[in-house]
């Protein structure tokens, strides 16, 4: 049977039962009440939001802050001012249907705030399920240098099956996305951002702001459509800044626009894992700039079947796939169709590697690739220091007259097309075109017979298919 769950809290108007986290209750505690919880009370259960009062309410009990001055009115919001902040480690939120946060649909006129679900001191730990449901209207307008997002810090936590449509967060600080501000140890799929806005310093992202994770975060089956800002460094479409981080199947296709370390999927990650992830939003910024990442650093880190099909914009350092590239970094299956243009270190896949040991494997580039000053390379701009193995990788020749821009690299890479995109085959300092490849005439034909004739005898090439439906202009696409 549904009863009350004790609270050692004070607060005004507020019930907490087995069912609801609403705010429709008939009954309450009054303002100034004091009852005892018990861990046992929370962990399993499971708890649902209806309407935006159940959101203030999580805000208020997970925050421990008054959540009663966002601007809804009298009969909304709670005050957690006294006692512990409640987790909901072990515990499920549910959304019982669609949560409209009635500010309307013009995101230029929001009056109506949320204050972000767990800050740094009080952070959320429980799982929150959107249950297929979609929350509309959302702003959050904040002032101080705390995380924002629907929900603020979550540690160990899980969000999973939410759409987030016509939201608005804004922030004059770091830490800022759609659904987190900032994560460490969270799994997070299933979720979407639709005509949002997101606008901050740093880390900032179309789903989480910054991961840091002391225990690995995974992000699953995620995309954003919506504009994603920063004024500073660390600026993605799927996240601003990640440490320790696997992101799989996600896309972006809104505008990305940052300082340094901008890129359509992720601004810039420290050992972690990309995969089967896409960019078609254009990528601007200063330096380090790429289209699925800004700046790739190791010791583990990994780009695996992404692509980007959109221009890259930047200064220096701005790569087709990633700007930017430091120490074990292995990039694998990646391809880039549309131009990167900048300054100095431009290049088609990659704009900059430095002390490290870079691999890049079975990529191609047919955009073009612009810089008015030194090193620009069709694959990559400039290897200024460490150890590249460049293998099975093609480039159009109008994009640069080399592979690399500056320094030197290991393996063997393909390909001078000329502008008709006949084939020059010529030895390229570090490898020639395969025998079983020389007959054909254009790069289209190429790159479609090399996925053939080795994708039975090399595992990497499996996850390739010929361009059949003609979505990527017949050049080979992943299965």
């Amino acid at each position: 049977s549904l009863g009350m769950i004790k609270i050692n809290l004070k607060f005004s108007e507020f019930l907490l039962d087995l069912k609801y986290l609403d705010g429709n209750d008939e009954n309450g505690l009054k303002f100034g009440e004091t009852v005892t919880i018990k861990h046992s009370d929370i962990t399993g259960k499971t708890f649902y939001v209806s309407d935006i009062n159940g959101l203030l309410k999580l805000s208020a009990l997970v925050g421990k802050v008054d959540t009663t001055t966002t601007g809804y009115g009298s009969n909304y919001g709670y005050k957690n001012s006294a006692g512990s902040a409640i987790t909901f480690k072990g515990a499920t939120i549910q959304m019982l249907n669609l949560i409209d946060c009635e500010n309307g649909k013009d995101k230029n006129n929001f009056s109506k705030t949320f204050i972000p679900i767990g800050n740094s001191s009080n952070n959320f730990q429980g799982t929150f399920d959107g249950n297929d449901n979609t929350i509309t209207g959302l702003y959050i307008n904040q002032t101080t240098d705390s995380a924002a997002g629907l929900f603020g810090y979550v540690f160990d936590a899980e969000i999973k099956n939410l759409t987030m449509q016509n939201c608005k967060v804004v922030s004059t600080g770091k830490y800022v996305g759609n659904f987190v501000g900032y994560a460490d140890g969270v799994t997070i799929s299933n979720c979407s951002a639709k005509e949002t806005e997101v606008i901050g310093d740093s880390d900032v992202g179309g789903i989480v702001g910054c991961v840091f994770a002391t225990t690995v975060t995974t992000i699953t089956n995620c995309y954003n459509t919506g504009s994603v800002r920063g004024t500073g460094d660390w600026v993605g479409g799927i996240v601003g800044e990640c440490h320790y981080a696997t992101i799989t199947n996600c896309y972006n296709t809104g505008s990305v626009s940052g300082s340094n370390y901008a890129g359509g999927i992720v601004g810039y990650s420290y050992s972690a894992t990309i995969t089967n992830c896409y960019n078609t939003g254009s990528v601007s910024g200063y330096i380090a700039v790429g289209g699925i990442e800004g700046g790739s650093q190791g010791p583990t880190a990994t780009i695996t079947n992404c692509y980007n099909t959109v221009s890259v914009n930047g200064s220096s350092n701005v790569g087709g796939i990633v700007g930017s590239v430091f120490r074990i970094v292995t990039i694998t299956n990646c391809y880039n169709t549309e131009s990167v243009n900048g300054s100095s270190n431009v290049g088609g896949i990659v704009g900059y590697s430095e002390y490290g040991t870079v691999t890049i494997t079975n990529c191609y580039n047919t955009g073009s690739v612009s810089g008015d000053k030194n090193y620009v390379g069709g694959i990559v701009g400039n290897v200024f220091s460490g150890t590249v193995t460049i293998t099975n990788c093609y480039y159009l020749e109008p994009i640069s007259s080399e592979a690399i821009g500056s320094g030197t690299a290991t393996g063997g890479y393909y390909g001078k097309f000329g502008e008709d995109q006949k084939v020059e085959i010529e030895d390229i300092e570090y490898g020639s075109l395969p025998t079983e490849l020389s007959s054909y005439s254009n790069l289209k034909d190429l790159l479609n017979a090399w996925v053939n004739i080795n994708k039975e005898t090399n595992p990497n090439l499996k996850n390739w298919k010929e361009d059949e439906e003609n979505i990527n202009d017949g050049y080979p696409v992943f299965a």
